[in-house]
């Protein structure tokens, strides 16, 4: 996004969604050209309204996103201040980071895949905080072969280590339980995720009655959180800049987890750097800290985009003090992996 005087912003949206460029061209696009970049929450609610109108029975939030995050980015550099500053105003300066990653791969059999995950797992605990992937019942096992691994792991990593567990909503109720009333036994931070995430009441019941906190809300819009925190369905609120419409609604869901719920936000990040950016900065306004989600596979694009190293071998994660999100992208690299529909 760019303003007359050739400031840009940048933003970033969720993917792959087929349709989002078009939304954001042919929809959006309309709503921004010649508008105040300063006045982004007007520009957002306007962005969702024309979106409610056009496609009735949803909202395209992950191409609100993009364009949300790419105009705090360019209010923040027009006015010369950090978004953190411009979203309420900026109370650290680093957080900490985990490691997230840990994906399931396509191998000959479990033993295989326990011991690439341990291993993987091993090498990030240097971070001092990690996240597991559990819910291997996709691939044809139970709860039991999930407890294996999340043993495995905590038998390598130590007991120093955070450890968090996401299943995305790999398992149905009675599975979830059993294997939430377990995690306990190896010090599990949170439970992520567990089943659906329209399932409120289930998710509610969890958080009443397992030993785990229970952290959910990557999938969830602005007015599903809503449900979420009246109904104390999560211990741990799990926004995605990238999917929830942007900072914009980040910062609403903040306001209200801060005047009527005690509970945590650590914002669900998984992208590229604009993704890390605009969570760094919204963490940087949070009441409470939180820590960054930080993926550690390798990811040629993520790392060539921005040649900024965002986490530090402490694994702290300085928030960007420059104006705006505080990152600029390599053009070149962006032609390198553009796609021309």
């Amino acid at each position: 996004m760019e303003a007359s005087d050739g400031t840009v912003g940048w933003g970033e949206c969720w993917g792959p969604i087929a349709g989002t460029r078009e939304t954001v061209e042919e929809i959006l696009r309309p709503v921004i050209v010649g508008a105040n970049p300063m006045a982004v929450e007007r520009l957002y609610d306007r962005m969702y309204h024309v979106c409610r109108a056009a496609y009735q029975s949803i909202v395209p939030l992950p191409a609100i996103s993009g364009v949300d995050i790419a105009l705090w980015d360019l209010k923040g550099k027009l006015s010369d201040q950090p978004v953190s500053e411009l979203l309420g105003g900026r109370r650290r300066d680093k957080t900490t980071a985990y490691a997230t990653g840990h994906y399931f791969q396509p191998v000959d059999d479990l033993e295989e895949q326990y011991r690439r995950l341990v291993a993987e797992a091993k090498a990030n605990a240097d971070l001092g905080a990690i996240k597991l992937k559990v819910g291997l019942q996709l691939q044809g096992y139970g709860p039991e072969e999930d407890l294996e691994l999340v043993r495995r792991v905590r038998s390598v990593v130590g007991d120093d280590v955070r450890l968090m567990v996401d299943a995305n909503y790999a398992y149905e109720m009675p599975t979830a339980r059993e294997a939430g009333e377990r995690l306990g036994e190896f010090d599990v931070h949170w439970f992520e995720e567990p089943f659906r995430p329209e399932s409120v009441d289930g998710y509610a019941e969890l958080t009443v009655s397992l030993p785990v906190r229970i952290a959910g809300g990557e999938c969830h819009t602005p007015v599903e959180f809503d449900r979420l925190l009246v109904s104390n369905a999560v211990d741990v609120a799990q926004p995605d800049l990238c999917n929830v419409g942007g900072n914009t609604p980040a910062r609403r869901i903040a306001d209200r987890v801060r005047s009527t719920r005690n509970v945590e936000i650590v914002p669900n990040v998984w992208g590229m750097p604009i993704a890390i950016a605009a969570s760094l900065q919204y963490i940087g306004m949070l009441a409470s800290d939180a820590m960054l989600e930080f993926d550690r596979s390798p990811n040629p694009l993520r790392e060539e985009l921005c040649t900024r190293s965002f986490v530090d071998d402490d694994g702290r994660a300085e928030i960007p003090t420059e104006a705006g999100l505080g990152v600029e992208l390599d053009r070149s690299a962006i032609e390198t992996y553009r796609v021309t529909p």
